[in-house]
């Protein structure tokens, strides 16, 4: 199968699967337990721990690993708000994040706090002008992803939390779809804390992690639970943890070489896509790896389809969320109307996808146009 879905999923790394199995013979334990087998689990964590604050350029000490990126969004979001004045209700976010943070804050919203979602244009970028008249004292918190997992559109988080600091204000990042693609360090971003999930970069599904500043308070949302701090109750699974740790290295070894293939997918793409496909956001801005598509002719679910039965992997959309629910929502963020929005397509690039398999994808598109042309005469 041509596999143009990596934003949803990315195979394992061999690496992180001969981690994850050598780790499982060897570190079997849990790091609770105060015997030789439990010890030894717990070293392997720490120096997960230890290699993540590098990757992430922050401290071994704010690392958290949880079951997924969803988790992971949910309890930093929580955990940071049960830690900042009860008083401050008022949280700034955009249409455009991820489904995790989206139901976080329509929970949120339930529970008192105010959610101000930031316009954005037509590429998908929030005004910032609006940002800063959104952001005062009052502010319990902000929360911005790094870059959209429908069309690739990167915020100016840098300067987002620039602006925030002058009022002491967390920043919270989702960093999944940027995390071992573009170069960021947690430093230069200067957020509070951040996500990213290790099946995004080549390692298994099932591990979050997050990073949260040390010196910044937060409050657990599990009363009385010792795991990593309080942070996430529950065992941890240390071979999944350090085939995570493994695949990040090799992602961000990788990085420079992925990126510019990304990028000359995206110039082929651009240059072969059948005339009425308009491609969604800034060519020079936005990431290279996710490609946003509108169609002129069927919905996204029929392309989809029409797709897998040529064996060729595409969405309409993030697999977070069951048909268009997320993509509906960022398509509607940028200016799209629902009939319009409902032909949304999304293909997306790792190291290892080819300009033939892009090919593929376009000749599947130039075939259906060819048949609705035929049907619209007929």
């Amino acid at each position: 199968m041509i596999y143009l879905d990596t934003a949803a999923t990315s195979p394992m790394r061999k690496e992180a699967i001969n981690a994850y199995v050598e780790t499982a013979n060897k570190a079997f334990g849990n790091t609770q337990s105060l015997h030789d087998a439990g010890s030894t689990a717990a070293e392997y964590v720490t120096s997960s721990k230890q290699l993540w604050g590098r990757f992430l350029n922050g401290r071994a000490e704010g690392v958290y690993f949880t079951a997924n990126a969803t988790e992971g969004n949910q309890l930093t979001i929580r955990s940071l708000l049960r830690g900042r004045p009860s008083k401050f209700k008022d949280i700034i976010t955009t249409k455009l994040e991820h489904a995790s943070v989206l139901t976080t804050m329509f929970e949120l919203e339930k529970e008192g706090y105010r959610i101000n979602y930031i316009p954005v244009d037509e590429f998908g970028v929030i005004d910032f002008e609006e940002y800063k008249k959104a952001v005062n004292k009052e502010t319990a918190l902000v929360v911005m992803q790094l870059v959209n997992s429908e069309m690739g559109a990167i915020q100016p988080v840098e300067s987002c939390a620039d602006y925030a600091k002058q009022f002491g204000i967390p920043i919270h990042c989702d960093i999944v779809q940027g995390f071992g693609k573009i170069p960021l360090d947690l430093a230069t971003l200067g957020v509070t804390s951040a996500v990213c999930s290790a099946h995004k970069i080549g390692g298994p599904k099932g591990v979050g992690v997050v990073y949260i500043d040390p010196s910044v308070h937060w409050e657990s949302v599990y009363e009385g639970t010792t795991h990593q701090s309080g942070f996430r109750a529950g065992t941890v699974d240390v071979p999944a943890i350090v085939a995570a740790t493994i695949a990040a290295k090799y992602a961000l070894a990788d990085q420079q070489d992925a990126y510019q293939q990304a990028s000359r997918l995206q110039e082929f793409l651009t240059a072969h896509l059948p005339e009425g496909v308009q491609l969604v956001g800034n060519l020079s801005t936005k990431s290279p790896f996710i490609q946003g598509l509108i169609l002129p002719h069927v919905e996204g679910q029929w392309m989809m389809l029409a797709c897998n039965r040529q064996q060729i992997a595409i969405s309409t959309g993030t697999a977070c969320k069951i048909g268009y629910g997320e993509a509906m929502s960022a398509m509607s963020a940028i200016g799209f109307e629902s009939d319009v929005a409902r032909k949304f397509v999304r293909i997306s690039f790792n190291q290892y996808t080819t300009i033939s398999e892009v090919e593929s994808f376009i000749q599947v598109i130039n075939q259906s146009l060819i048949d609705n042309n035929t049907r619209v005469t007929q």
